[in-house]
């Protein structure tokens, strides 16, 4: 049972997902966890830079 929990939560929080997001490497995140991960690099839009992907690490298209 643990795993399946596991499944259903978010990387970045820690929780059950909330408005879930599915990047094309196959990792999901919350919608705000991937934003605030991405708003990390100080331009305040976050979208400026090349978009990753916290858990594999791989740049995104």
């Amino acid at each position: 049972m643990e795993a399946i929990e596991q499944t259903l939560k978010c990387p970045v929080c820690m929780d059950f997902f909330t408005d879930p997001v599915l990047l094309p490497c196959g990792h999901n995140f919350c919608r705000t966890c991937i934003h605030t991960v991405w708003n990390m690099d100080g331009s305040g839009d976050g979208l400026a830079g090349p978009l990753f992907c916290p858990e594999c690490q791989i740049f995104l298209p």
